[in-house]
């Protein structure tokens, strides 16, 4: 009797053939008909029998999905074209499922992305609202075996009841075992077996809800990895657990003795307790998850006298906050001002601007581009909402090579740990048969990778946490290793090289009429340019109101706009047309019609801390790029600079060719910017930081966002990554030493089964203990 080709079940009599491939239903049989109508064969490459037999569903089963109210609580984002929704997708359980999911734009063209978050089993799906209905989205899902659950809820953080009481129940059950099999371990019972033939069926008894309960979900979890030709951790767990519960039942039943209940209920006690623990550490840690423990993302509120900056936490429904060009929208808002164009690529992937009018919704993570603008808070929100949505966006930087590789180790060693406990066992039929079920058993137990799996994320996670109380905000885990890797370090110059808390700005014209200073300030303050904002800040006593209109920002270049029918910039001397270019540094013009109303002439130093930042990175190759001119090279020289590593008037595009030109070379580059005029040089680099002296200037474009006051500390940040490599390979030595020793000893039935089991998760929080306290230890006072 075979298998269905689609799903794996078990083919029933008779079944139905298409394609000389069998399978158990219609169901089935039209999912493989629907992907190979789509060339989308591959789909059973990857795995054997990789797919989810299809649901019965009602026609009508998610029509509920249409009602305004329902439909609105999976909707994260939609306009007058799209619709983004995130779905939970429980039966996503192997890499077929990954390609799947993410190729559904070839089966429905109305789909027009899938991004799969497979931890979670989740999906996130954008599609065109007027051609689709979530409803037929939710048909699509469960045709092709992916059946939508939306009565999921939320997870509170902490530990669950039921996983409690399997802990408890294995306990209870450890403690009384050992209690009654205390007169069999000295002897006592062999003058009266019945006695002993007594307790060893009352430790049957109360091992049954240990077997049944407390062990089950390692029995789920082996079942559902072998239904999908993989293997994981929880197989040879199960195997261990089915061998010496099978020999023990034997021995109580044929009145040779307890067996080894005791050893059994130990084990699944230890288990237990060994993945509460982990599970507690994860949550104290909440590294890679919950971002806002060490994240912070600042925005401006409007108060009575004027605005305040505050975390995104003390929002409030119905706060009135003020976005500015380029910034990103934290919460969902309805907009206060007349008009607004926004750009929602860092939500939808789709870079063309959507225009929305005055008491129009506006979801969080679109970004405002042009004039800055009024919104009234609708939801409030928190860090890990921006978060999430940074670490969504997509990224062709390398992935992790350390995590992949010891991914890779983990894997070969449960084939390994099954191979060896065969051989052992086939070895002591030879030497002592009694002793081949101990033997096997121990070493399933003792052998764990469950060290091996958690020194990745515990130092990784670790490392990202010292580096966000030190102000260095990391993306993710795997920038971690990307930084220890840098070896050409670019850097911007105005904004990041230069302190623009330290500044003196010189005006021209102080006789300049009153409605020119205040369309100089409203003009200035609807930038985020560094120059700008610095502008803005001495004309504070300008008071009069100006409504803009037209407002255009020239990334690196300048800004323009229109009032009463004059046109306005602010900017370069080639930017506003200037016949003879002013080659004087941080020199920004103001003109009405083309006409100079004034020459505005800001002096910034450098930071104090440049030299020695070049200093502590003498084994790097460090580069300027500069949008200015090369009036500042003699004083960058003086700095530690390489003149010929200096280079000026360079666009956004010039840096961003100029990062690959070196990574062509083999170099491994890190920029380092304001975070508006790099986006495209950030995106290039192996690693992008975002300097940042005001918090609310969130750069979804970075890999890191850097607090201005801690550029210091640059060069230890390489110090930290490179730690961090250092302790991840002191975790998997431990491991692997520890999994040596552990099998030495049970091959040679030097083990028993209970120390096995104890042994088990102390190395898992060993590693955990070392990785934590390496990491913290050595920075519990800070970077230095």
């Amino acid at each position: 009797m075979g298998n269905c080709y689609h799903c794996g079940d078990v083919l029933p009599t008779p079944s139905i053939l298409l394609d000389q491939k069998e399978f158990c239903c219609q169901g089935c049989a039209n999912v493989y008909s629907l992907l190979n109508s789509n060339s989308l064969k591959d789909f059973y490459q990857f795995e054997k029998t990789p797919g989810t037999k299809p649901n019965k569903g009602r026609i009508d089963k998610f029509q509920f999905l249409d009602i305004p109210e329902i439909r609105a609580r999976f909707v994260q984002y939609e306009d007058e074209k799209i619709t983004r929704v995130k779905l939970s997708l429980p039966s996503i359980h192997c890499s077929s499922c990954i390609f799947l999911l993410e190729n559904l734009t070839k089966i429905n063209e109305h789909v027009l992305t899938s991004q799969v978050h497979f931890a979670k089993k989740e999906a996130t799906i954008v599609f065109d609202r007027n051609c689709m209905k979530l409803s037929e989205i939710a048909d699509l899902l469960q045709f092709i075996g992916y059946e939508p659950d939306f009565g999921r809820k939320v997870e509170v953080k902490g530990v669950k009841k039921t996983f409690l009481l399997k802990i408890g129940l294995a306990g209870f059950a450890f403690g009384s075992i050992m209690l009654w099999s205390a007169p069999d371990y000295v002897g006592i019972t062999l003058d009266n077996l019945s006695f002993r033939n007594f307790t060893a069926y009352l430790s049957f008894i109360v091992s049954l809800p240990v077997f049944l309960y407390s062990a089950s979900e390692y029995y789920v979890s082996a079942y559902k990895a072998i239904r999908s030709k993989s293997i994981n951790l929880d197989v040879p767990i199960t195997m261990g657990i089915l061998a010496l519960y099978a020999q023990s039942t034997y021995q109580i039943f044929n009145q040779q003795g307890p067996g080894y209940m005791d050893s059994f209920a130990g084990f699944i006690f230890f288990l237990l307790i060994g993945k509460w623990f982990q599970n507690r550490t994860y949550q104290s840690l909440s590294f890679d998850r919950d971002y806002s423990s060490y994240f912070p993302v600042a925005i401006h509120r409007f108060t009575t006298y004027g605005t305040e900056i505050i975390p995104i936490e003390q929002l409030k429904q119905g706060d009135h906050i003020q976005i500015r060009n380029e910034e990103i929208i934290p919460c969902d808002s309805y907009l206060i001002s007349e008009e607004a164009q926004i750009d929602f690529s860092f939500v939808t992937g789709e870079s063309a601007l959507v225009t929305k009018k005055k008491g129009d919704l506006i979801y969080a993570g679109g970004k405002l581009i042009g004039l800055s603008i009024e919104l009234a808070v609708k939801s409030e929100t928190n860090r890990s909402h921006l978060t999430q949505l940074w670490n969504e966006t997509k990224n062709k930087k390398e992935s992790n090579k350390l995590v992949r590789y010891q991914d890779r180790i983990s894997r070969f060693f449960l084939i390994i740990l099954i191979i060896v406990a065969l051989l052992s066992g086939i070895a002591w039929a030879f030497i002592d048969p009694t002793k081949i079920m101990t033997v096997i058993v121990s070493i399933l137990i003792v052998a764990c990778p469950c060290a091996l799996a958690l020194s990745s994320p515990f130092t990784l996670g670790n490392t990202l946490s010292v580096l966000g109380k030190n102000g260095l905000y990391l993306k993710n885990t795997t920038v971690v290793e990307a930084l220890s890797e840098i070896t050409t370090i670019v850097f911007d110059k105005t904004g990041t090289l230069t302190d623009p808390m330290s500044h003196k700005v010189h005006f021209s014209d102080v006789q300049m009429s009153d409605e020119l200073w205040n369309i100089l300030k409203a003009l200035s303050s609807h930038s985020t340019h560094p120059l700008s904002q610095l502008i803005h800040k001495q004309l504070t006593d300008k008071n009069q109101k100006i409504k803009l209109n037209h407002f255009i920002e020239h990334k690196g270049k300048g800004i323009e706009a229109r009032f009463n029918g004059h046109h306005y910039q602010l900017g370069s001397s080639t930017f506003v047309g200037n016949e003879v270019p002013i080659i004087e540094n941080g020199t920004v013009f103001f003109t009405q019609d083309g006409e100079i109303q004034q020459k505005i002439h800001v002096q910034s130093s450098f930071r104090a801390s440049v030299t020695s930042v070049l200093s502590q990175l003498t084994d790097k190759k460090i580069f300027v790029l500069s949008g200015d001119d090369s009036t500042d090279l003699p004083e960058l020289i003086a700095l530690g600079f390489k003149s010929d590593h200096c280079f000026f008037r360079q666009e956004p595009k010039d840096k961003a060719d100029f990062i690959a030109s070196r990574q062509k070379l083999g170099e491994k580059v890190l920029m380092l910017g304001d975070g508006l005029n790099d986006v495209g040089a950030m995106g290039t680099a192996n690693v992008g930081i975002a300097l940042s002296e005001d918090m609310f200037r969130f750069t979804p474009s970075s890999d890191a966002i850097l607090d201005a006051k801690h550029f210091h500390l640059l060069a230890s940040f390489f110090h930290v990554s490179s730690y961090a490599k250092i302790v991840l390979q002191i975790c998997l030595g431990f491991s692997i030493t520890y999994n040596l020793i552990g099998l030495s000893f049970a091959i040679s039935a030097t083990l028993a089964p209970i120390v096995a089991a104890i042994l088990m998760p102390i190395s898992s929080i060993t590693v955990v203990f070392l990785s934590s306290s390496l990491i913290h230890f050595k920075y519990w006072r800070g970077i230095e």
